[in-house]
């Protein structure tokens, strides 16, 4: 649950920084049309990266609460948030190839954390 509720509520932080960034670069692109050509590659640049890296602190905090059964537990969490994430996401858009990548590699950058996390605890 610890690890659920760390990248839930972190990704939604992190969602409102975003949706900030974007406010202020779409103001600055108005000024700047050369911004709007370029801006497909922010979400690639940054926004992806950060995401990934929340999903691989939430394994992470995952494999350090249960020490057990790592993967499994990871799995599990990358389950459930993928899985809200995916229903949310589901009322207002359909599912794309792209869309089925990301979530794979989702549930795989939190289980990463999680063998991390594994390979840094063993002596």
């Amino acid at each position: 649950m610890a690890g659920s509720l760390f990248i839930i509520v972190v990704a939604m932080i992190v969602q409102l920084a975003i949706i900030f960034l974007t406010v202020g670069y779409n103001s600055l692109a108005r000024s700047f049309p050369f911004l709007h050509e370029i801006s497909f590659y922010f979400r690639y640049l940054v926004a992806y990266p950060v995401f990934f890296l929340v999903l691989f602190s939430g394994g992470y905090i995952t494999a350090s609460i249960s020490e057990k059964r790592v993967l499994l537990h990871c799995g599990l969490v990358g389950l459930i948030t993928v899985g809200i994430s995916m229903i949310s996401a589901l009322d207002y858009m359909t599912m794309t190839v792209t869309g089925i990548a990301i979530l794979l590699l989702a549930v795989l950058a939190i289980m990463a954390g999680g063998l991390y996390w594994q390979k840094n605890t063993r002596v």
